[in-house]
């Protein structure tokens, strides 16, 4: 499975247990919610999507399948927006 690894260019604070990322390449702001975090986080450039779902199963305590299908889906929108890129 593919890995990815955070953009470099973002600033990054919490606020409210959300991520709040400022690119200001692009001059916007973007923030995520707290399963969207575990997966840019997890981003780390050696973490595979099949282990970020892991992670997201037991973390919420759901199916590995289910899990997958949404740790992709954020995936793909974090890399749409250029937050994340693959390596």
């Amino acid at each position: 499975m593919q890995i990815f690894i955070r953009s470099p260019e973002l600033v990054e604070q919490i606020i409210d247990g959300d991520t709040v990322l400022l690119d200001k390449a692009a001059g916007q702001i973007h923030q995520l919610n707290a399963t969207a975090s575990t997966i840019w986080k997890a981003c780390d450039g050696k973490t595979s999507i099949g282990d970020i779902a892991e992670q997201i199963a037991a973390k919420y305590d759901i199916d590995v399948e289910l899990a997958l299908v949404d740790v992709e889906k954020t995936i793909q929108q974090l890399e749409t927006q250029n937050l994340i890129q693959p390596i």
